[in-house]
């Protein structure tokens, strides 16, 4: 009696069991599951610098016109990264093994270096800019998000060179400011030198003037002694009536008027000399004036074109990018500029007035040389008269005296004739002196022109200037000096690791139920049979196994059905095939050898397969068990393949994939015979009991 109330109280109610197993599957197992997942995904991110990248190097190092490697220097940034940077695993490769590498899975990414790209880098201060273009290709089928991670971290290296060269051409923009203003300041003192040779002129021309002033009054003198002189003349002819009616004292009074005579004809003749050479020199004057007119003309022609120019630069310069001072000084150049034409304008009427009036003055003297040689003309044809006169001494001597009084005045307006000659040749001297400060002064005003002509040509040829073309270049290879072109292969059937990973899950849970239906004591009940073992699990596990293959076809049959193509179908088909019969033998080996812990650890063999997956974040990141369990476990291995089936890629061997899928069905397999066997051991002696 005491024996059966001790195994009543020891054995488990159906009611406590059914709690116990409610926890295992509600809470347990859930927790179980979220635990290995949490697990799993904890640190991923800090574990990037694993993951393999290349970078590509075919840039041409640049020596002229200044040393530029900038592909080393990107690919430096990329390799040898500062120590608080995130990045991933670049490594240095030619074209042709990161190639293979890209194709294979051993490179998620290719970053590949065109050979112009130093000289895109440095175009920008040429006429041809142009933007250094670098290609990032990445394997969609290897990884959904490295190829977003590479190209974040590829963008902001190339982003940093690309404002390195910003700063670099900015830089070479304000020096050329630097030498503009430079060049500017140069042609502000040649402006102030041509101000101080029209200063120079401005004093000639006064000078000019007062020696006009002096001829002229000289002039008036010398028109003064011609009256004198014309006054004498009718004293001579008076005295001449006196001598023909007195004869007495003729032959003295001759003698001493043709002395009188020769004297008047040779002082006439010097005068008419002076007056000739005088005429010349107001011709050479009027010349000069001329020539200096016609100086000044040029000068003033120049001036109004430079203060033009000014005017156009001061319209531009605005629309070139230039500087607000800069575009301040330059209207206040071309204020300048405007005044120094008016000005010299102003002197152009000026000596062209002096010019006229020195070429009326070379005609007035002119005249006075002819009427000077006129006089000597007559002085002669008087001594000759005198002659004459000799005959008729007793006629003319009481006219002698009164021919002696007008020699005497003739002589007295002769000396005023000469002294108003010396007074004009002093004012040609003065003339002649003012026309030579003109002349230095328009020569210092010719050298300022000049110089500031020099300077603003000067500052024009440094100032940039470029066509609409160069406008728009120049405008794109600033602001983004390197464009970054990104290409992800194996993108055109979606997502190829989340089709193979939701195909992967539901041909596992299809497998657990498939699994449940597969009972040992279905086994057991014919274990006295006399077949062997294996053949009795062979039975068991067929109908399994046709189950598995109706779950894979219709897990098939259900993708055109929900529009998801794929890359390879029919291989696509026999894998899933393999991999549904793989996951219902191993869940049913579970199930046999363990009973209800078996579905449990296959449940938790799926969220631990799961978790091991490199599909979406990279299995390099991942810790050292799980990436093991990625080269060996059933699921990891089937998504491995069915990804790159649907995708396109070739992302490691699908021969490693099939091989490694035939060990699991072959090992689960022969550990069922072996759980078979073991168990009609056990269970042959106790059913003989019975």
């Amino acid at each position: 009696m005491s024996d059966e109330t001790t195994t009543t109280a020891t054995t488990p109610t159906p009611t406590r069991s059914r709690w116990v197993r409610l926890v295992m599957v509600g809470i347990v197992l859930p927790l179980l599951a979220a635990s290995v997942l949490v697990w799993s995904t904890t640190d991923r991110e800090q574990n990037l610098d694993r993951v393999p990248v290349a970078v590509v190097n075919n840039d041409t190092i640049i020596q002229k016109p200044q040393p530029m490697a900038a592909g080393r220097a990107l690919a430096a940034a990329l390799t040898q990264p500062s120590s608080d940077q995130t990045n991933l695993d670049w490594t240095l490769a030619d074209t042709k093994d990161a190639k293979q590498g890209l194709r294979s899975g051993a490179y998620y990414a290719v970053l590949t270096i065109p050979p112009d790209f130093s000289k895109a880098i440095l175009s920008s201060g040429s006429d041809d800019p142009f933007q250094g273009k670098v290609q990032l290709e990445s394997n969609g089928a290897a990884s959904t998000t490295i190829p977003y991670i590479s190209e974040s971290i590829a963008a902001a290296a190339a982003s940093s060179l690309g404002n390195q060269t910003t700063q670099g051409y900015l830089s070479n923009v304000y020096a050329g400011f630097n030498q503009i203003a430079s060049s500017n300041q140069k042609a502000a003192s040649s402006a102030e030198q041509l101000a101080t040779g029209t200063d120079q002129v401005s004093q000639g021309a006064t000078q000019l003037d007062a020696g006009a002033d002096s001829l002229a009054a000289g002039l008036g003198q010398l028109s003064s002694g011609a009256g004198e002189l014309l006054t004498g003349t009718d004293s001579v002819r008076r005295g001449a009536d006196n001598l023909a009616a007195g004869a007495s004292g003729l032959a003295r009074g001759a003698r001493d008027l043709s002395s009188g005579a020769r004297d008047l004809a040779g002082k006439a003749g010097t005068l008419a000399r002076k007056d000739t050479s005088f005429a010349r020199s107001a011709q050479e004057v009027a010349r000069g004036a001329s020539k200096a007119s016609l100086a000044v003309h040029r000068l003033s022609l120049g001036t109004k074109l430079v203060t033009l120019n000014l005017f156009v630069l001061d319209r531009i310069c605005v629309d070139s990018g230039a500087s607000q001072a800069f575009c301040d000084r330059v209207t206040r150049a071309r204020d300048r500029a405007l005044r120094l034409a008016e000005g010299s304008v102003a002197v152009d009427k000026a000596v062209g007035a002096v010019a006229r009036a020195d070429r009326r003055l070379a005609v007035g003297a002119n005249e006075l040389a002819v009427g000077s040689r006129r006089l000597a003309a007559g002085a002669r044809s008087l001594a000759t008269a005198t002659g004459e006169v000799s005959s008729g001494a007793n006629e003319v001597s009481s006219g002698a005296a009164s021919l002696a009084r007008g020699a005497t005045e003739v002589d007295n307006a002769a000396g005023q004739l000469a002294t108003g000659a010396a007074s004009s040749a002093a004012a040609g001297d003065d003339l002649a002196s003012g026309s030579a400060s003109v002349s230095s002064g328009a020569a210092s005003t010719d050298q300022g022109a000049q110089s500031l002509s020099q300077g603003l040509a000067k500052g024009a040829s440094e100032s940039p200037t470029y066509t609409k073309k160069q406008e728009k270049a120049l405008e794109v290879a600033v602001s983004q000096p390197v464009l970054l072109n990104h290409a992800v292969q194996h993108t055109s059937h979606g997502n190829g690791w989340l089709v193979a990973l939701v195909m992967g899950v539901v041909l596992w849970v299809a497998a657990l139920l498939g699994t449940l239906s597969r009972d040992l004591a279905n086994v057991l009940r014919n274990a006295g049979a006399p077949i062997p073992s294996r053949r009795l699990a062979a039975v068991q596990l067929r109908p399994a196994a046709g189950l598995a293959v109706l779950q894979a076809v219709a897990v098939m049959a259900a993708l055109p059905l929900l529009q998801v193509s794929t890359a390879a179908p029919v291989q696509l088909a026999l894998l899933t095939v393999l991999a549904a019969a793989t996951f219902t033998l191993l869940g049913v080996a579970l199930r046999w050898a363990m009973g209800g812990a078996g579905i449990v650890v296959f449940v938790l063999l799926m969220a631990l397969q799961a978790a091991a997956l490199g599909n979406v974040v990279p299995l390099e990141t991942a810790p050292a068990v799980l990436r093991t369990l990625n080269g060996i476990l059933p699921l990891t291995a089937y998504v491995n393949g069915a990804s790159q089936l649907v995708s396109g890629g070739h992302v490691g061997s699908l021969t490693g994939v099939v091989t490694l899928l035939f060990a699991w069905s072959l090992g689960a397999s022969l550990a069922a015979v072996l759980v078979v066997r073991r168990r009609r051991v056990v269970a042959l002696p106790a059913a003989a009991q019975a």
